[in-house]
Formats: C-alpha cells, structure tokens, sequence
C-alpha cells in the first residue's frame, strides 16, 4: 500500500463514520488521530473539544482536544487541520501552522491571564477549562503542576517542504513543544509497526560523549552491556528536548516531585549536586545501537534510547532546570548510567520486533522490581491476545445487511495490523481482505478492555484513562487465565464483540438525540449507561448475547432501554459535576457507587426479552469444552508436525545432559517411536506429560532444536 491509496481508504472511511453516526467529517478525522496518537503512546486520555471564540479586536482563541502529559508535567491543546478531499491534498504551510499555533495560545493566554467569561456564557465548556486551566498552571514555578507546554496539529494535508522549524519561544517561562503529525507521519508509523524512533548525538547537546566500561558477557550474548556516567546536563537537556518519548520502555510514569523519592532527589540537585552520582541509585538504558568516538573511549551516538529505569531521576533533573532551581548549576553533577545495547538491524521483521519489544519489556521489569509493579504493566504480552487474535481469525460473525458473505471481527493484537496486512496486497487482494475484515470491525486491545469493564460494571474505571483501564482490565483476565483459561474462547470473543457492538451503537444515538448537547459527555455517558443496565438486570437473568451476536445489532427492545436510560445518565453526570467537568467526577468510585442506588424502573418490553442466566451458563460451559478439546487436539498435531526425527534428537541430546530421570527420557523416546513414527497422533494426556518434561528440560538449562 502507498501513502495515495492510503490516504484515499483513510478519508473513505471518516465520510462513512460521519454518515453513520450523524457527525462531520472532520470530528471523525479528530476523533481517530487522537485514538492512533493514544495508540502509539503519543498522547494519553486526550479529550476532543472543540472551542473557538472571538476575543478583543477579533483575535481567535480555538482548539479542539486537550489533554494532559503527568510524565512531562505538561498540558496540551491540539488543533484540526482537515479537509474533505480525497483524492488531493493541500499544502500545510508556514503561515497555517502559526495561525493555527497562535488561536491554540491565545486561548491558553486568556484563560490564564484574562477573564474568559467576558467572551461566553457561563455555562460554555470553555469557562470550566479556563478555570482548570489556570489552577492547573498556578501563581509561579514552585506552585504549578505544568512545567511545560505541547502544541499539536493534525493535519492531513502534506506539510510543505519550506517548513523547516516549528519550535516555538516560551510562553509563561515554561518551555513550548509543537508538534505536526500528518497522514503521511502517521502512515510511516504503521508500516513500521513502530513508534518514532529518537535518535541523536550527544554533540547535539554540547556534551562530548559518554564515559564507558563495557562488560564481558561471553560469545553467546544476544546483547552488549555498559557501565557509564552521565553528565546531568546532558541528561536534563535530553528530557526537555524529547521528554517522556524517552520513558516508552519505563512500566512506570514519572512521579511528581512530591513523591518522598522524588523530593530526596530534587534536594540533591539544589544543595549538593557534586554529591548525586553518590547519593543516587543511577539510570537504566536500552538502546537499539550506539556510536563511538574515533578514539572509542566515548559512547557519542544512540538510537532508540528508552530509559527502562531512573525516569524520576531524568525528570527531575529537567524540571530543576524549568523552575530555575539548579541554583549550583549542574557541571558537577553526574549520573551513574547501566545500558544494554540490543543490537538489532533498522530493517526489522514482525517476529525480530516482538523479540526486541518482549526484551526491552523483561529488562524493565526486572530493572523496576525494588518498587511493586503489577503484571498489569506487562499485559500487552499477554497470552490472552494471542488467543483473541486467532479466535478473530477463525469466529465468522453472520452476513447482514444483506451482504452474501461473513465478515470477521479484526483483532489488534499490535498497533496497526490491519493496515499492515494489506501493505503487499494487491488492489483486488485488498478489496477483498476489506470486504472481509472491514475497517469498522477492526478492534483495538484497548477498546475491548473499555467495553468489557463497562458490562462487568466498572464505568469509573472505563472513564479513566486508556493505559489505566487497561491495566485494570489486566487484572481480571490475569485472575480468569490463571483459575480457568479455558473460558477464554469463542464464546468469550463473542460477548466482548457484542459489548463493542453495544457501546459504539449507543454512543450513536445519544449523538443524535435531541436532548445531548454538542460537545456534551458522551464518553463518559455510555459507560455508566451500559453499566447501570447490567445493575438493573433481575437476578439470574441477563442479556440476549446471542441475538446480538446473530443480527451484529443491538435488538430494538434493548436499544430503547438504553437511549432512556441515557437521559437519566447525563442529567446525573451533570448534576454530580455542579459546573466543573463530568470527566473529572465520572472517575470516582462513588460516583458510580451512588448512581447504582437512582432509582430506575425498567420496561416490561425490555425485561420479557432476558434470557435465563442458566442459558448463558450453559453456553459458556459447552464453549469452554470445545475449546479445551480443539486445544489439545492442535497440541497434538504441532507435536506430531515436528517429526519422529526431531523428538529422537531431543531425545539423544538429553541422554547426554543427565537432567532427566529414565522414565522421562523413555517417554520421549515412546512418543518418537511408537506414535510419530507410525503415524499416529498422541492423545492429550501424552501430549500434557510430553510438554511437561520439555519444560522441567528447559528450566534446568536445556534449549530446544
């Protein structure tokens, strides 16, 4: 696939949303960059919310998302630049990139240092904003929690090549950060299935280099190990160019400066900076390859820097700087530095970055493990999401709307697979993987984390942010994989298709009903109208999953139900706000605990459509039967796929090692003989035992063929 075809499917699919969900073209263009930047960590929890204002002599105060960044202590207001063409693109210019940067901050400017509420009415979003707005920034450095500013616009217009500098002067003493992402930045990032890469000199940042030992960790190390001091400068200004991009690899988000760790280290740089490289416990690096000096005694360039370990330690180092605090200066400041190099080639296949990620991730853990960190952190590694991957691939949903063929659910188990998947299709290869796996049904690991915690009853998590749900919804497969995995199957993707299914329909019709304001609360609506439906079912009764599933539709009686009750959930919300933001108060345990006791009576239309709660049982438990059983049947065909000859190998090579007792030895040596070589399947007790004597193998330092 090209950048043309994909800009053409890309603005296809946003007039297709914007028809079926009543919506504009552009509110779809903003509402799925914000979700692809959330995806790739470029962003988190941001809002879309767009405000335009005329202020004094005309001057425009507009944005339209905003969000917050907690590792860089910074807030962000984003900007749209679309328009609906589809088979042209205009040029993103200079001067619209400053028109568009400049209404971004004289909104900030305004609600901060003017007084909003001469320009609109009380009750406009943008009074709320500018008042979060301006406690958030606070009275001075040393009483803000904002030490930073970022400027996004999306765009999907081609940025001219006389754009040669976006960066911006400071505003409010803070440091500003712009940033243009346009559909061909963000089309590179799918087809290299990666985040962007920061890649630098240290010469960049007028340090010479960095002092190394390199460790000897044998011939059959897959990676190279460093033992080094960083200048703190260097550091600092490293973090303030490229901020928490340089955390991607960290499990855990900078903690503020309140922090007892933190506080200990923010007294360090201010009093005894000549001290830190002692009173520190340093940082953890991993880098995808490094440069030396011609001397090689310095380390002089990194690519893919990512700081597993010591992301407070960076931080602080930053904000000292921002709030003028380093008053000794930091030439005599260093940082003890640990760096793996992984080694890895720029052209990288699926199974190489998966590798690379799944070390990278590992290191963290172990580098993090003197502080607690949940598995949550690691759930994206899951074997939860290779199982929902090939149950998308195998579950056909049933052909509507009149459509002759099944479709099926396309599960992202990484970022941007589905358009990967087309990249070396041909145009009728990719027509029919489209037809097949449609845009619309493609779902993200996220979004089936959000629509399953809201039918589980959990709408203040769901409200929170993507990362936070996610690792909430972390929790509960964790506990279900460990007691039974086996309920992780077919009728397990079902429902969570159906929950997606319910979500997205509803935010639908809240979008055009009468009584939703524009720009209203809809995120938060539908969780906690969805959740506060599951509350309400009678006891051992539930919903008709498999209609659901049957039609790909939510039936009219349940439809109805929930757009009712949807009225009385944004009329709560609201209430529960008191004139700040609903998304603020939606994330709070009570809140939901409260709504669950508002009494709601529902239909007798809508009740005499549950089902038993015996039939959903009965149900899962023939789904987790079958499941168990094709399980061990694809068991027994891998095993037997490897060939006689392969188990004897394996066979031989641990008659040498004496790890094994006899009887284990012989059962593997039966397998070979008896079953693979006669060409018969082992049973799924055999293969059990079998799998079992490899691991007990490997845990003793054996390594398969």
């Amino acid at each position: 696939m090209e950048i043309e075809e994909y800009r053409a499917q890309f603005i296809d699919q946003l007039r297709f949303d914007a028809d079926h969900e009543g919506t504009e073209p552009e509110t779809q263009f903003i509402l799925k960059t914000l979700e692809e930047l959330e995806t790739i960590g470029e962003l988190n929890d941001p809002m879309p919310m767009s405000i335009e204002i005329r202020g004094r002599r005309g001057r425009i105060m507009a944005f339209d998302a905003y969000a917050y960044d907690e590792a860089d202590s910074a807030l962000i207001l984003i900007a749209s630049d679309f328009t609906n063409e589809r088979d042209t693109a205009n040029t993103l210019t200079n001067t619209r990139i400053t028109d568009l940067y400049t209404r971004m901050r004289n909104f900030l400017d305004e609600a901060i240092n003017g007084k909003m509420s001469d320009y609109c009415d009380d009750s406009d979003p943008a009074i709320i904003l500018a008042k979060e707005f301006r406690k958030k920034v606070g009275k001075g450095m040393l009483d803000t929690e904002i030490l930073r500013f970022k400027f996004y616009i999306l765009s999907n217009s081609v940025l001219s090549k006389q754009v040669k500098n976006v960066s911006q002067e400071d505003f409010l003493e803070r440091p500003v950060e712009l940033n243009i992402w346009t559909l061909e930045r963000m089309f590179q990032t799918f087809t290299s299935d990666a985040s962007e890469i920061v890649e630098f000199d240290t010469k960049d940042f007028d340090c010479e280099g960095i002092q190394y030992l390199k460790a000897d960790l044998g011939d059959n190390s897959d990676y190279d190990a460093y033992l080094g001091i960083v200048p703190g400068k260097f550091l600092a200004d490293l973090y303030l160019k490229y901020g928490s991009k340089l955390l991607q690899g960290n499990v855990r988000a900078f903690l503020s400066v309140r922090g007892k760790v933190n506080k200990g280290i923010r007294s360090t740089i201010i009093n005894n900076p000549e001290n830190f490289f002692t009173y520190n416990n340093g940082i953890a690096i991993v880098a995808r390859s490094i440069g030396f000096s011609t001397d090689k005694t310095k380390i002089t360039h990194f690519k893919d820097l990512q700081i597993i370990n010591g992301g407070q330690t960076t931080a602080s180092l930053a904000n000292a700087i921002i709030r003028k605090e380093d008053k000794k200066g930091m030439g005599n400041l260093f940082v003890p530095m640990k760096l793996t190099v992984l080694n890895v080639d720029n052209d990288m296949s699926e199974e190489d970055i998966e590798r690379y990620n799944d070390i990278t991730k590992t290191i963290s853990k172990c580098a993090n493990c003197q502080n607690p960190v949940s598995d949550a952190d690691f759930f994206s590694n899951h074997p939860f999401h290779v199982m929902m991957e090939k149950l998308s691939q195998k579950v056909l949903a049933p052909p509507v709307a009149g459509k002759p063929y099944q479709t099926r659910w396309f599960y992202e188990r990484s970022r941007g697979k589905w358009e990967q998947e087309q990249m070396k299709l041909t145009q009728a290869q990719r027509k029919t993987f489209c037809e097949k796996s449609p845009k619309n049904q493609v779902i993200k690991k996220e979004k089936l984390a959000k629509c399953l915690n809201t039918i589980r009853m959990n709408p203040h998590q769901v409200c929170q942010s993507s990362a936070i749900n996610f690792n909430r919804f972390a929790d509960y497969v964790e506990e279900l994989y460990d007691k039974s995995k086996d309920s992780i199957n077919e009728e397990f993707f079902k429902k969570g298709i159906c929950s997606v299914i319910m979500f997205d329909e509803l935010d639908v019709m809240i979008n055009k009903s009468d009584w939703y304001p524009k720009g209203g609360d809809k995120a938060q609506i539908v969780p906690y109208t969805i959740a506060k439906l599951m509350s309400l079912l009678p006891k051992d009764t539930d919903l008709d999953w498999k209609t659901i599933w049957n039609k790909q539709t939510m039936y009219p009686d349940l439809a109805k139900e929930l757009i009712r009750l949807a009225l009385v959930t944004q009329r709560y919300l609201t209430e529960q706000a008191g004139g700040g933001l609903v998304r603020t108060i939606s994330r709070t345990h009570s809140v939901w605990d409260t709504y669950k006791k508002v009494p709601f009576e529902l239909s007798s239309a809508f009740t005499s459509t549950l089902i038993s709660k015996e039939e959903t049982k009965a149900t899962e438990a023939a789904a987790k039967r079958a499941h168990k059983f094709n399980l061990n049947i694809e068991a027994s065909v891998e095993i037997f796929n490897l060939g006689a000859d392969y188990w004897m190998k394996v066979y031989n090579e641990l008659s040498k090692e004496n790890i094994l007792p006899y009887g284990d030895l012989d059962f593997i040596k039966s397998i070979a003989t008896r079953f693979i070589s006669k060409m018969v399947l082992p049973s799924a007790a055999q293969c059990k035992r079998l799998l079992k004597i490899v691991h007990n193998a490997e845990d003793k330092g054996y390594i398969m063929p």
